[in-house]
């Protein structure tokens, strides 16, 4: 999933960020989500397909991940944007401080946003689960002992560095290719966690993969959700 954190394209002249006051709060399958006041009048259609793909992709979030760990997710806020010009997709935004030095509205920190509704809907061909693999980010950061700073994360990752099993994986596009895991921790977490309930667009693709090829990332991330053994 190469939706990423955060991306910075840094412009000439900033222009000030746009007020909370500017977005409309909605209620979305129990999420909030704020949507930029002037998406839907000037592009309606993409932003009612943008807000349906969005409500699709939680209500298989409700569906796969367990109601402890849906409710946590509940606390994180997406924020929808037509074209916000710092990130061409999707990100989770860990510091109030960063969105203010590159000229964003701070109340985005701890929240998921949606920066490009078009390329939202294009990329979520390939990464179905793009949206959990963002409020992953979130529940690593906040929820997750320790957030991003997680020892047992770190260490999974060190170890699946060093058995080389993510150098040249199948990706969806059908060349292997490097993992997109290997990045960083927060990246291998939000990695396995789409593999554990949907689907990723690196192998292992899917649960029983997962547990086949990194047991000790299968089983960190069952602890880490919340995931009961009858449901394995």
């Amino acid at each position: 999933m190469i939706a990423g954190l955060i991306l910075l394209i840094s412009s000439a002249v900033a222009a000030p960020p746009e007020p909370t006051a500017n977005y409309e709060t909605r209620a979305i399958e129990g999420w909030t989500v704020r949507v930029h006041r002037d998406f839907p009048r000037e592009a309606p259609e993409l932003a009612e397909k943008t807000l349906s793909l969005l409500t699709d992709q939680l209500r298989g979030i409700i569906r796969m991940v367990p109601p402890q760990a849906v409710e946590k997710l509940r606390e994180i806020v997406v924020w929808v944007e037509r074209e916000e010009p710092h990130h061409p997709c999707m990100a989770y935004h860990p510091d109030a401080g960063w969105l203010r030095d590159h000229d964003m509205n701070p109340d985005k920190a701890r929240c998921v946003e949606i920066a490009n509704a078009a390329n939202f809907l294009t990329w979520c061909r390939d990464q179905p689960w793009m949206v959990l693999h963002e409020l992953a980010h979130g529940y690593h950061h906040q929820f997750v002992e320790g957030g991003f700073e997680n020892p047992e994360v770190a260490a999974a990752l060190s170890r699946a560095r060093e058995s080389k099993t993510y150098d040249k994986v199948l990706h969806i596009n059908g060349r292997e290719e490097r993992h997109y895991a290997l990045t960083n921790p927060m990246e291998y977490f939000a990695e396995a966690t789409e593999a554990l309930f949907g689907a990723n667009d690196f192998y292992p693709f899917v649960r029983a993969e997962l547990r086949r090829h990194d047991p000790e990332a299968h089983s960190l991330l069952m602890r880490l959700w919340l995931v009961e053994p009858r449901d394995e």
